[in-house]
Parts: C-alpha cells; structure tokens; sequence
C-alpha cells in the first residue's frame, strides 16, 4: 500500500506527459488527408504544425502566475482541461481544427512549465527520476503521436476524427491530476512566489539556463523539420530510409530520458552532460556538411543521441539551479518561453538559408554556429550555483522587515 500512494502521483504525472506531444504531432502525417477531408490547401494547414511552438513561446510566462494563484497542482489541472476542450473542439470543421489547437496549446503550455515544479512538490529530493520518466513520456509522445496518425485516422473513420481519438489519454490524465490537485490543499505562496517571470532573469545563471534551454530546443526542432530532406537531397537516401532513420534518431530521447536526470543531479556540476550531449550533435553536422553520404546513418544518430541527451539535462538544469517549488516554475516558464519562440524561428531560418541558396550547407552551418553558442551556455549554467533573485521585487515582503 505504501509503494502505491509512493507511485500513484509519478503514475498521473507520467500519463499526463504522455498527452503533451502527440496531440499537434499527429497533425504533420495526415495534411494531406485533412487538406482533402476540409477542402483546404495544405499549405494553409502547415501553419497547424509551427502554431504550438509559437503559442508555447507566448504562453509560458503565464504558468507561474498560474500557479501562485491557484497552487501548482490545480493550475496544472486547469491545463490539462484547457487541453482537453482544444482536442474535442477539433472535430469542429476547419475553425475548430485552429481555434483547438491554439487552445491545446496553451494548455500543454502551462503543464510543460509546472510538471517540474509539480514533480518537485511530490517528491523533493528525491524527484530527479521522476522528471526523468516524465520528461521520456514526452519524447515517446511524439514519437506516438507521429505514428499512430494513421492508423487512428482508419480507426476514426477521417483525419479529424483520429485526431479526437486522442481526448480518451487526455481526460484519463486529467482525472488523474484532479486526483491530486484534490488532496493538496492551496496555501498562498510566500512574496517571492509571486515575482513576475522576468525577475529570475536578473541572475546570470538562469540566463545562461535558458539560453541552453532554448538552442537545444532550437536543434531538436530544426532535426524533426529537416534532417529527412538533408538526408534524401544530400546523403541520397530514400524518402522511407531518410523517415525512418529521423524517427530512430527522435526515439533515442525516450532511453536518454530515464538516464540523464537522475544521473546528472547526483552531482553539484553538469559540465560533463553538457559536452556529452554537445559534442555528438557537432560531429553530426560536420559530417553532413563535409560528407553526407559517406555514413548518414551515423550523422542521424549522433544527432538524435544528441539532442535526446541535452532536453532531460536542461529540464534538469532547471530543477537543481532553483532553491523552492516557485523558483523552480518562473525559470521553467522562462526557459520554456524563450526556448520555444527560438525553435519556432529555427526551422524557418534553415528552411529560407534553403530556398535563398538551392542547398543545406548554409543551413547547416548557422546550426554549427549556433551548437557553440549552445555549449557555451551549457557549460556557465552547468557550474554548481543557485539562482539568486532580487527581493526588491517584492516591496511588501521588503516593508515587512524591521
């Protein structure tokens, strides 16, 4: 009995991490299907699979305030059922396919900022492994996303339909979360809780942490946008060899997932993370601008070994840089919050260096360019400092002193 109070709040974290990519993910595969099912150019429906990013970016900075309000269990069950009415207002025609995802989108905004600091008040200390499987539930969610599409879209009987399949994990997460929102009682947070997000951006440390945050965001994204067309146009490989090798490579998130939190937190200093995550990504797009066919197998995986490693560190990072619960949200919606605008821009900037050039080379080396610049912060934010904020942002607690 005790293993199952210990595991149920892992349990319903993990499940609602599991609902937090596979929603817009299962919309790349069947554009074509939804372009002919709502009589809309696939052109106007692509705009479905950038519009998440750019929400999440915008979105983020709201989580904390959220949370101070609320408490962080209950401000995350408001989204997971802001998440659920987007995915159930998708069967509503063409409006409702936009108008939902914009809704989802900002419900997986607010649990991708508080499933840290909700893992954090269950589990303390000891949450390092609890981040890490659901920060791997995330990484096996868009891998399902990806790949159940089709099969939900035969299953549902149309595109949008199969989209709708996906309310059924939704709502069990959600009873899941209400769960434990129900038994936590909301007790108001201290001053400091309710400093706005900016303010834990005066620190050095955080900057650096979300500067880490944000490129390894921007790389795993431009990957899953290009890394199948770099390797069919420049490594000559088949469209189903090229997918194939992109989706082993995104996979190797979800092992790396389990390994890298717990891991990483055993100790004060994380550079040697930070260099093992880095330098594979490097190697990998040195080998596709010097030689792309000769092992393009490699060059995939060495990325996706990459990237797989960095997003548990940097969530990681997150975790072990931050003194309480509230600090632990404002650096993950500012983390988040920069992180996901700059992956929303990468992609476009790779694709336009394409059709501005006719190739991927320069693509590739704004990518390498940016890899530095990726390691460099990586290896500030992996020094063993907490973040220290300001208490002039909170003059009541300031007033309040002798």
């Amino acid at each position: 009995m005790r293993w199952l109070v210990l595991l149920a709040p892992a349990a319903a974290l993990v499940l609602l991490a599991l609902c937090l990519r596979a929603p817009f993910a299962a919309v790349g595969p069947v554009l074509g299907v939804l372009s002919d099912e709502l009589a809309v150019s696939t052109t106007v429906l692509a705009v479905l699979t950038s519009l998440p990013l750019v929400c999440f970016g915008l979105l983020s900075p709201t989580a904390p305030a959220l949370a101070a309000r609320l408490g962080v269990h209950r401000a995350v069950l408001v989204g997971a059922a802001v998440l659920a009415a987007g995915v159930a207002l998708r069967l509503a025609g063409t409006w409702g396919l936009f108008a939902g995802t914009v809704l989802l989108s900002g419900g997986i905004a607010v649990c991708n900022v508080l499933l840290p600091a909700a893992v954090r008040a269950e589990y303390g200390p000891r949450s390092a492994a609890v981040l890490g499987a659901t920060t791997a539930s995330m990484a096996l969610s868009a891998s399902f996303g990806a790949g159940l599409a089709q099969p939900l879209t035969a299953a549902g009987g149309s595109a949008t339909a199969g989209l709708a399949l996906w309310l059924l994990p939704v709502l069990a997460a959600t009873a899941g979360v209400a769960v434990l929102a129900r038994r936590r009682r909301v007790e108001p947070g201290p001053p400091a809780a309710r400093l706005p997000v900016a303010a834990v951006l005066r620190d050095r440390v955080a900057l650096a942490v979300t500067a880490f945050f944000g490129l390894q965001s921007l790389s795993f994204y431009a990957m899953l946008t290009w890394l199948a067309n770099i390797l069919e146009d420049d490594a000559g490989l088949s469209p189903a060899a090229a997918g194939g090798l992109l989706a082993v490579a995104a996979a190797l998130g979800a092992p790396c997932a389990l390994v890298v939190p717990p891991l990483a937190a055993r100790r004060p200093g994380q550079t040697p993370w930070v260099l093992a995550g880095g330098l594979p990504i490097v190697v990998a797009i040195v080998g596709l601008l010097v030689a792309p066919a000769a092992a393009p197998a490699v060059w995939a995986l060495l990325y996706g070994l990459g990237t797989g490693l960095l997003f548990p560190l940097a969530m990681t990072l997150v975790l072990v840089r931050t003194r309480d619960v509230a600090q632990t949200g404002r650096l993950s919606a500012a983390a988040q919050s920069a992180g996901y605008l700059l992956a929303a821009t990468g992609p476009l900037a790779v694709g336009l260096l394409h059709d501005v050039s006719g190739g991927w080379r320069a693509g590739l080396a704004l990518l390498l360019v940016l890899q530095a610049c990726q390691l460099a912060a990586g290896l500030y934010a992996a020094r063993p400092r907490l973040i220290t904020e300001k208490r002039a942002e909170a003059p009541s607690a300031s007033a309040a002193r002798p």
